[in-house]
């Protein structure tokens, strides 16, 4: 049976007058606190794995307060859209230590309901709605693998993994567009992490490289305007040449 799946990705900014209203009470809180970070974008990028272990892609959607006013407007579609999927688990890298809270701060702060993909609900049966790959990672160990770590070990190209640092907030714009590339991006390269889980789990068929490069075509297809169009092709090629290599041993 398929299996549909929706990479989510957020990125937040520095609230400075929330964090000068907790330093008058606390002189000791830290700009980096998340009670004191606003969402200002946020992504998703659905992708399927069918029962053959073929790779293919869906909608890519993103929105930004350049088009949605502020926090509560960029909020209110991401919860709309998981809503409108509310069958499919979505997949975040440390979300449950970072971009959940925030979403669930900035849900309380507008009065905003919850997509059951993000509802607690202590003792809930079946599927996880939510999938953390940084904890399934982490198992029970102790150390944490950070997510450009991860995909810098996977050959993921040092141009396209650097693009990975956080972003400051947009002034103009260009800056809105490429804050918009940005965090799409960074629902590919969370999607192509994910695959690599699923490749060593077992998943019936799945194939490394294929799945990558059914990936990346696929977003190409709907963002071939991308500021990294071009490094995304040629890694792309690189991994069909992996491929042919391949064929061509086992011939």
């Amino acid at each position: 049976m398929a299996k549909t799946y929706i990479a989510l990705d957020a990125e937040f900014h520095w609230d400075r007058d929330l964090h000068e209203l907790h330093r008058s009470m606390d002189p000791k809180s830290q700009r980096r606190a998340i009670a004191v970070k606003k969402i200002m974008a946020a992504a998703v990028f659905q992708f399927t794995i069918d029962e053959d272990g073929r790779v293919s892609t869906g909608e890519i959607g993103s929105w930004s307060e350049r088009d949605w006013i502020d926090e509560k407007g960029v909020v209110s579609k991401v919860f709309d859209y998981l809503r409108a999927h509310d069958d499919k688990p979505i997949v975040t890298y440390g979300g449950l230590a970072t971009d959940v809270p925030i979403l669930l701060l900035a849900g309380i702060a507008h009065g905003l309901r919850l997509p059951p993909q993000l509802i607690d609900q202590p003792g809930r049966r079946g599927p996880r709605p939510h999938l953390d790959l940084g904890l399934q990672l982490k198992g029970g160990g102790r150390t944490w693998t950070h997510l450009s770590q991860l995909l810098l070990r996977m050959g993921v190209p040092f141009d396209l993994v650097a693009a990975k640092s956080s972003v400051p907030r947009p002034a103009s714009d260009a800056a809105w567009q490429n804050l918009r590339d940005h965090v799409e991006l960074d629902c590919l390269l969370l999607a192509i992490a994910k695959i690599g889980w699923l490749v060593v789990q077992g998943t019936d068929g799945l194939r490394l490289e294929p799945a990558i490069v059914a990936l990346i075509e696929g977003f190409l297809r709907r963002r071939p305007d991308h500021s990294l169009a071009g490094e995304l092709r040629a890694y792309a090629a690189n991994l069909h040449g992996i491929i042919a290599v391949g064929f061509d041993n086992a011939a």
